[in-house]
């Protein structure tokens, strides 16, 4: 029990660190990183974890190397925002080379989604009360709307109308991406090291810190991280990645429509 709390805890502390320090840190703080991960490599337990860490790493250090250097300098706007969401796939070209190396399934969560599971809501897992997955997606997507109802009425029928086809491409590609990212590879390899509840806590972590390069605060990020829970919880529950997707490129929608992302 203390074997796996502490194996818990270091691949906690070693993921969002690298995710922050791939935002942030000098050079220097990169290499501090790969000492302790080179350490922590040794114990055989962790090798595993250790590479598939160095491999999405390595895949985000490239992905924030292409956007600050070429992508940023891009104009319209809108051109510039896609071509950043589609370079989400140089991370995850390292995933898909280290899935291919070990011979293992791109996803554990690529099959129908079961939308009878029952979940607890409001937190999937547990609650006051018992649902299944498609009424609860149901109802997470209606709330999601109307949060951002206020901001849509604000921005005007004229300007949604002119956002809805750069709405659907937007939310197509990083949905998409994102999802395949966290919940589809990551979340998956995790799974296979520690189980798909703590593969939930560590990839909700890092989806919400690598929202750091976009512009958005650390308490926001770490909001953004709680979303990304209810992501993939829902995808283990529902032993698809279709849900989350469905919902994810909803609230994509609602921002662009709402002026956060224009």
């Amino acid at each position: 029990m203390t074997h796996a709390f502490l194996r818990r805890t270091a691949s906690l502390l070693l993921f969002g660190s690298l995710v922050t320090v791939l935002q942030t840190g000098p050079a220097a703080l990169i290499g501090c990183w790969g000492l302790c991960a080179g350490l922590l490599a040794l114990y055989k337990p962790m090798r595993w974890f250790v590479l598939t860490a160095t491999c999405f790493g390595a895949g985000f250090f490239v992905y924030l190397h292409v956007n600050s250097r070429w992508i940023a300098e891009l104009q319209p706007e809108q051109l510039r925002i896609l071509a950043s969401r589609g370079s989400l796939l140089l991370v995850i070209l390292p995933l898909v080379l280290l899935t291919l190396a070990r011979k293992l399934p791109f996803t554990r969560y690529g099959g129908r989604p079961q939308w009878n599971e029952p979940v607890g809501v409001p937190w999937i897992w547990a609650g006051v009360a018992r649902t299944n997955v498609s009424v609860f997606l149901g109802i997470a997507m209606t709330v999601s709307g109307l949060a951002f109802l206020p901001l849509m009425l604000r921005s005007g029928w004229t300007s949604i109308q002119e956002s809805i086809g750069f709405a659907v491409l937007f939310a197509m590609t990083n949905a998409l991406l994102e999802e395949f990212i966290w919940r589809g590879v990551l979340l998956s390899r995790f799974a296979e090291q520690f189980g798909d509840r703590w593969a939930v806590v560590l990839t909700s972590l890092g989806f919400g810190l690598q929202h750091y390069s976009l512009g958005f605060s650390w308490d926001l990020c770490v909001a953004l991280a709680g979303g990304g829970f209810y992501f993939g919880a829902m995808t283990v529950q529902s032993k698809s990645i279709v849900p989350a997707i469905v919902w994810h490129m909803s609230i994509n929608i609602w921002m662009v429509l709402g002026g956060i992302i224009v």
